[in-house]
Parts: C-alpha cells; sequence; structure tokens
C-alpha cells in the first residue's frame, strides 16, 4: 500500500487561494484516475478546503499551523503538516511506502500500478525519480527532463518504516499527537525541515541512516511550472514534446490542452532531454 502525502498551503499565504484549492484538485483527479487502487491520499492542512472531490481514499488532515514568514517556518510549516499526515496513514493503512507529493503537480495513470510491480528489495529506503516532465499548462508545453529530482519535489518514494522510526525517534505514543507544537516538540527537527520540508538533501541523508534509495527512470511525475503560484520561476524555453491525447490521458490533463506540437519543438525538447542526461550524469561523477 503507498500513502501520497500532501501538504496544502494557508489560506493567508496566497491571494488567490481559490486558484490553488483548484491546482490541487487537478492533483487529487491525477491519483484517483490510477488503475491500480492500491494507494490513499492524505493531505495535511489548515483547514479544509471546498472542493468537490468526495472519494474514500482522500483523507484531510487539518492541523493549525501559524502562517509562515520565512524560508524556514514555510519548510517546517509543510513539514508538520505531512508529519501530521504520515502519523494519520501509519494509523489507519500502515503503509509500505510514502510518496512524497507537492499539491499542485500530476502523477501518471500507471504510477501505483508500476511501483507495486517493483522487485522486493529488503533493507532500502525507497526510491527517487531521475526522470520527468516539466510542465507548463498556459503555454500548452511538455519537456522530459533527467534530474528530475534536483529539480521536484514531488519525486521521492520513502519507505514508510524508516521515515516513521527517524521522524517521531523511534518513539512510542498512547495517544496522536494532533497539535503543531505537539510535532515541532517530539519530531526530529531536521526530518521535519530538509526531509518533509525540502528534497534536496534526502537521497544524502537516507544514505546516512543506511537505507540509500534506488533510482527509478520511469516518469511518473507532471511538474506543473508558471502556475502564478510557484516558488521556484523555472520556465520551458523553445521545445516541447507532442502534447497528444495519450500523453494528455495518462496525466489527467483535460483534453482541451491538446496541441500538435511542430517537428522543430520536438526536436529542440528531445535535445534538451538528452543534455539533462549528460549533465545528470556528469553531476553523479562528482
Amino acid at each position: 500500500m503507498i500513502a501520497f502525502i500532501v501538504a496544502f498551503r494557508h489560506p493567508n499565504s496566497t491571494k488567490n487561494y481559490n486558484h490553488v484549492v483548484q491546482l490541487l484538485k487537478a492533483t487529487i483527479e491525477s491519483l484517483l484516475n490510477q488503475i491500480n487502487d492500491d494507494f490513499k491520499v492524505y493531505i495535511g492542512c489548515n483547514e479544509i478546503p471546498e472542493i468537490d472531490v468526495v472519494d474514500s481514499k482522500v483523507r484531510f488532515c487539518p492541523i493549525d499551523c501559524p502562517l509562515p514568514n520565512n524560508r524556514k517556518e514555510v519548510l517546517l510549516d509543510k513539514g508538520v503538516k505531512r508529519a501530521f499526515a504520515i502519523q494519520t496513514a501509519n494509523t489507519e493503512i500502515a503503509p509500505e511506502f510514502f510518496f512524497l507529493l507537492d499539491a499542485d503537480d500530476l502523477v501518471r495513470n500507471d504510477c501505483v500500478e508500476y511501483l507495486d510491480n517493483l522487485p522486493q528489495i529488503p533493507s532500502h529506503g525507497g526510491y527517487w525519480l531521475e526522470r520527468g516532465y516539466l510542465l507548463d499548462m498556459f503555454n500548452r508545453k511538455a519537456q522530459e527532463k533527467y534530474g528530475f529530482n534536483r529539480y521536484c519535489g514531488s519525486s521521492l518514494i520513502l519507505s514508510a518504516k524508516v521515515l516513521s522510526k527517524a521522524l517521531f525517534l523511534d518513539r512510542e505514543y498512547k495517544q496522536p499527537m494532533v497539535a503543531h507544537e505537539e510535532f515541532m516538540n517530539a519530531c526530529d527537527p531536521y526530518v521535519l525541515e530538509q526531509v518533509l520540508g525540502d528534497h534536496i538533501a534526502v537521497r544524502g541523508y537516507m544514505i546516512t541512516l543506511g537505507y540509500p534509495l534506488k533510482k527509478i527512470v520511469r516518469p511518473l511525475v507532471c511538474w506543473k511550472i508558471n502556475t502564478g503560484e510557484n516558488e521556484s520561476r523555472t520556465k520551458i524555453p523553445f521545445g516541447s514534446k507532442n502534447m497528444d491525447r495519450k500523453f494528455l490521458g495518462a496525466f489527467s490533463i483535460p483534453i482541451e490542452y491538446e496541441r500538435n506540437t511542430h517537428i522543430s519543438e520536438a526536436i529542440i525538447e528531445r535535445y534538451r532531454f538528452v543534455s539533462s542526461w549528460i549533465a545528470s550524469k556528469w553531476a553523479s561523477y562528482k
């Protein structure tokens, strides 16, 4: 069983709350379109958003996190919300893996099926996604990238047992924690901030625990950029894969975004993909 763990931002942290709710809705719909139903979605949030998606596989976990005012507080806000979602998932379904997912990205519809069919390897900490797509819905463009884990936070699938032990400091609580301060006081601060709140240091951290991550090269996620709410200012330069119905269907993208890209765009997209592969290989040798 896989638990998708999502942190949803404070309502007062955005000028257009309805817009971020719609981004979350698209993320949820991409998950509910999975061809394999061996999963559940847990969303840590300040309050349950008004969203017309009702499904037993989606569980909102509201918690009293204060409005973050700086980068560190943003990471801890995300970390505490994910910690609460993780605690809830452990109580309800005891998943094998936690897939850490951002609240505006899209997941391929065969993602759970693919993960379920991976060979079972004892004593490893999970996986990272080496490939994925940058997706600009506004301009109807997509580019495939190597080194996806360096770009996007929706690229980590971690062992539930290993992560829970590190997060909760191997403690057992008779009563579940329900308040922000409880998690801040009881959880490992590094895991809250750098593992659940960010993604850059996670692969190295899992190695220090003795549970290295394995690489997945199948592109399972689209990282939505240019949404108006991204923390990153990443843009897609000239070049795009063909936005055909097969691609749109795989990531639950509405059909109105279909666009047949010019051959020059497709060639440049492949050139940029190969360039990212070379850059990723070079980085791994450093």
